[in-house]
C-alpha cells in the first residue's frame, strides 16, 4: 500500500498545536502538575489550564478550567493541595485546591494581582509576590480594583503625563514603569472552613525583590533584589531575612481581605484602619534589615537553601565577561561569608536554546539532592539543554538526562528519584516525560501534538561541523525544502539568531518548518558569541560585532552551496534582535542576498545607548565601550552600526518590528527604513507588528504571529521565489 500523502506545514498551524510547561512533581513522586496550554477557537488567544498525570502514566486529567489562563502550579509538602495563578477573579491571584477532591479557593485578594505561590516546609504558609505602588493606600492593599478603579487608571494615562525619575523607566515585559516594586508577602493558608487571612510583607522599600525560597526549618526566607541606589550598579543579590512572626508590626501592616457579603469600613472606621496599617508600615520598614548573603558581587539569584539549612547555593557570576559571562554554582554560608564556587567545567549553566512555540523554558529546576552531595542544573550545550548533577565536594559532573532536544523545565521529587520534565526537539513542541533517576530508565507520558505531526511532511535536516577560516570550530543544521529532489536547486534562508548569547538548536522552530515547506532550504549555525559552546566561544564577538560573526556566517553560506543544491542567485537573510542587527549588517557588507528581513533589529548601535529598557549598559558591555556618548564612544559604536554603511544597500529588505518593542525600540527599524528609502538603491518596506513587543515571534499574539508569517514567504516570495513545482500543498 502507498504511503499516504502528508500535507506541508502551514502558518494557521500555530492555532493547532497545544504547550505544556512548568511540569511540578508531587513529593512522593507519584502525581505531575502541569501546564497546558492551547489556542482558543474563536479568540484566537492562548488558554491555559493545568492538569494532572499520574507518574507512571495513564490518562491525563484537566485539574483546573475556571479561568483564561491558569498557572504555576505548586504542590504542598505533603503533596495533597495544589496552589496555583488563575485569573478566574478577573486579576491574577493565589487559588488552592484539594488534589483528591473539592472546589478550588482563592488565597489572595491582593489590589495588584499575585504570583509566584512558595509552600513553607510545614505546608502552613505560602510565600507569593506582588505588586505594591509607592502611594499605595495600605487599607486597600487587599482589595482588587474594581471597573470604576481600572476607568480611573486608564483615565490618568490617558490625560496625565507621566513622570520617570528611574532609569529604567520601562520594561519590555510590561510597560511603563509605574512608581511601584514587587514584594514578597507570606499567608497562611487557611482549613477549609475559614477564610483567608491578612497576607504579612516581607520585604520593604523602594526596591523589587522576588524568587522568594524557605529554608527547611521555615525560619528563614531567601530573596532575590537588587537593594542599591545606585541605579549605574551592575549586580542582583540573594538576601535572606527571618521569616515574620506573630504580633510583628509587618504583621499590622496589611488588613485581612473582606469576607464574602461583609460590608468595607467607611469614615471614621476606614481612618482608622489606614491609621493602623500605615504606622505599622512604617515600623515593618525601618525594622526590616535583611543579610545581603552574596555582597554584590554580580549577578548571583536562586537562594536554594542545603537540606541542612547551613548552605545557599546561587547560580550567576561576577560580571567577567559582561552579558557574556557564563554562569557558575555558588555556594555561600547562611550566615554570609565568602562562597565556594563550583567548576562549571566549561559548561552553560541554564536553558539558551532557542524556539518559537513554546510557554515556558529555563531547564529544569535547581535542585539539592536529599543527602546535600550533589546540585542538580541544567545546562546548555551543543544546542541541547540537559539535566547535570554538579558533586557539591567539586569534580566532574554527571549527565542525568540529555539526548538531542532540549529539557526546557522540570522538577524532582523529595528524593531526587523521579524526575517529571518537558522536553521536545526539531519535530516536537514539547512532551511530559518521567525518569526513574536510579535506573535511569525514561518514559514518555505525553503525546499532544501527534495527530498534527502525523499530518505534516517534515524536512530532512542535516548537522554541519566546520571550520571557520581562522581554524575554530562551529557548528550548525542545513534543512532541506520539504519534497527535496537531487539535481535540482532551491533557494535558501540564512537565519540569525538573537542573543547573541543565546543559541539555535535541537528545539521546535515552525519558522523554519514552514520555510522548509515553502521551498526553502534553511540553514541555521551557531556563530562567534553563541551559548552552548563555551566561556571562550560565547565572548569571542564582544567588543567585536560584525567582524568574526560575520565571517561566520558567510562562510556557512559557502559550505551549503558547496552541497550542491542551494541556488546562488536566490539567497536570503533574515533574524531578530542581534539576528536583525546581523541581517542589517549583512546587507551593508555583501550584495550576495537576494532578499533580506530583518526582525526587531538595531541600525544605530549609537542612539541604541539611550533607547532600550535596559539603558546604555548592553553598548558598555557588549561594545567595551566605557562612555557611549563620548566623541571617542560616539565613533566607536557609529563604526559598527549598519545605519552607517546603509547607503551600500542594494538588497530588498523588509524592516519588521512590534511597536511595543521596549528591548530593541521601533526607532531602530525606523532609521533603517527611512534612509534606505533617501538613497533608493533598494526596495524596502516598515511592517509595524501592532500590541506586541520584542517577543512577538515567542509568545505574541498569535494572530499577529501568523499574519507574520504570511509578511515573510509574500516577501521571500517576491525577490527569492521558490521553484514553482514545491508550491504543491502535499507530498508523498
Amino acid at each position: 500500500m502507498a504511503e499516504q500523502k502528508r500535507r506541508k506545514i502551514t502558518a494557521e498551524d500555530l492555532y493547532a498545536f497545544i504547550n505544556l510547561s512548568d511540569p511540578q512533581i508531587t513529593p512522593d513522586g507519584e502525581m505531575i502538575a502541569y501546564v497546558r496550554t492551547h489556542i482558543d477557537n474563536d479568540t484566537k488567544e492562548p488558554r491555559s489550564s493545568i492538569w494532572l498525570m499520574p507518574a507512571a502514566g495513564g490518562t491525563p486529567i484537566q485539574f483546573t478550567r475556571g479561568g483564561k489562563n491558569e498557572s504555576q502550579p505548586a504542590w504542598s509538602p505533603d503533596g495533597r493541595t495544589l496552589a496555583f495563578v488563575s485569573d478566574r477573579s478577573g486579576d491574577r491571584q493565589i487559588w488552592i485546591i484539594e488534589r483528591f477532591g473539592g472546589e478550588a479557593r482563592q488565597l489572595t485578594f491582593m489590589r495588584n494581582g499575585a504570583g509566584n505561590p512558595t509552600w513553607s516546609p510545614d505546608g502552613k504558609r505560602i510565600a507569593f509576590t506582588a505588586l505594591v505602588n509607592h502611594d499605595e493606600k495600605r487599607e486597600l492593599l487587599c482589595t482588587p480594583k474594581n471597573e470604576g478603579d481600572k476607568k480611573a487608571v486608564e483615565k490618568k494615562a490617558k490625560d496625565e503625563a507621566r513622570t520617570f525619575t528611574r532609569i529604567y523607566w520601562r520594561s519590555n515585559a510590561s510597560g511603563f514603569m509605574l512608581e511601584a516594586d514587587s514584594h514578597v508577602f507570606v499567608v497562611d493558608v487557611p482549613a477549609p472552613d475559614q477564610a483567608p487571612g491578612a497576607p504579612v510583607q516581607v520585604t520593604w522599600g523602594k526596591y523589587s525583590h522576588g524568587g522568594p525560597k524557605w529554608s527547611p526549618d521555615g525560619k528563614l526566607l531567601a530573596f532575590v533584589a537588587k537593594r542599591c541606589d545606585d541605579e549605574h550598579a551592575r549586580f542582583v543579590d540573594t538576601w535572606v531575612v527571618a521569616a515574620p512572626e506573630a504580633g510583628s508590626p509587618a504583621c499590622k501592616a496589611t488588613p485581612a481581605p473582606l469576607v464574602p457579603g461583609a460590608e468595607a469600613p467607611k469614615g471614621e472606621a476606614l481612618t482608622a484602619l489606614a491609621d493602623a496599617c500605615g504606622c505599622a508600615a512604617r515600623e515593618a520598614e525601618e525594622a526590616f534589615q535583611p543579610t545581603n548573603i552574596t555582597g554584590s558581587r554580580g549577578f548571583l539569584g536562586g537562594g536554594y537553601f542545603s537540606p541542612d539549612g547551613k548552605t545557599i547555593a546561587c547560580v550567576g557570576h561576577e560580571n567577567e565577561f559582561e552579558n557574556a559571562t557564563q554562569a557558575k554554582i555558588y555556594l555561600f554560608p547562611v550566615t554570609g561569608g565568602e562562597p565556594r564556587i563550583l567548576d562549571n567545567w566549561d559548561l552553560a549553566i541554564g536553558d539558551t536554546v532557542n524556539a518559537d512555540v513554546r510557554n515556558g523554558g529555563g531547564g529544569i529546576e535547581i535542585t539539592w539532592a536529599p543527602d546535600g552531595n550533589m546540585i542538580y542544573v541544567p545546562v546548555s550545550e551543543r544546542g541541547t539543554c540537559a539535566v547535570y548533577a554538579f558533586p557539591v565536594v567539586g569534580g566532574k559532573p554527571q549527565l542525568v538526562a540529555g539526548g538531542n532536544r532540549e529539557i526546557a523545565s522540570g522538577t524532582f521529587d523529595s528524593n531526587c528519584e523521579t524526575l517529571a520534565f518537558i522536553a521536545g526537539d526539531m519535530r516536537n513542541v514539547g512532551d511530559l516525560y518521567v525518569m526513574d533517576c536510579r535506573e535511569f530508565e525514561e518514559k514518555r507520558l505525553t503525546d499532544v501534538n501527534a495527530d498534527l505531526v502525523a499530518q505534516i511532511a517534515w524536512p530532512e535536516i542535516e548537522e554541519l561541523n566546520f571550520k571557520a577560516p581562522d581554524g575554530w570550530d562551529l557548528h550548525g543544521w542545513l534543512m532541506k525544502p520539504v519534497g527535496f529532489q537531487e539535481g535540482k536547486q532551491y533557494p535558501l534562508v540564512l537565519d540569525v539568531h538573537g542573543g547573541p548569547a543565546t543559541c539555535w538548536g535541537h528545539a521546535f522552530s515552525q519558522e523554519f518548518n514552514l520555510l522548509a515547506a515553502s521551498g526553502y532550504g534553511v540553514l541555521f549555525i551557531n556563530p562567534r558569541g553563541s551559548t552552548s559552546y563555551g566561556q571562550k566561544f560565547v565572548d569571542a564577538v564582544r567588543g567585536d560585532y560584525g567582524n568574526r560573526d560575520y565571517k561566520d556566517l558567510m562562510c556557512a553560506v559557502d559550505l551549503a552551496i558547496a552541497k550542491g543544491w542551494v541556488d546562488e542567485k536566490r539567497l536570503c537573510v533574515t533574524g531578530g534582535s542581534y539576528g536583525g542587527f546581523m541581517t542589517n549588517w549583512v546587507v551593508t557588507q555583501t550584495d550576495r542576498f537576494a532578499a533580506a528581513i530583518s526582525h526587531r533589529s538595531i541600525s544605530n548601535w549609537v542612539s541604541f545607548a539611550g533607547t532600550p529598557d535596559f539603558g546604555p549598559f548592553f553598548n558598555i558591555g557588549s561594545h567595551k565601550v566605557t562612555d557611549p556618548w563620548s566623541p571617542e564612544g560616539v565613533e566607536e559604536l557609529w563604526n559598527i552600526s549598519p545605519l552607517k554603511y546603509v547607503k551600500n544597500v542594494k538588497t530588498p529588505i523588509s524592516m519588521m518590528h512590534s511597536e511595543y518593542d521596549y528591548r530593541c525600540p521601533i526607532e531602530q527599524a525606523e532609521q533603517f527604513y527611512m534612509a534606505i528609502k533617501f538613497y533608493k538603491q533598494a526596495p524596502t518596506e516598515l511592517v509595524r507588528h501592532p500590541r506586541s513587543n520584542h517577543d512577538l515571534t515567542r509568545v505574541g499574539p498569535p494572530t499577529l504571529r501568523v499574519d507574520r508569517f504570511h509578511k515573510m514567504l509574500k516577501w521571500f516570495g517576491a525577490y527569492a521565489p521558490a521553484n514553482a513545482a514545491e508550491a504543491d500543498a502535499t507530498v508523498e
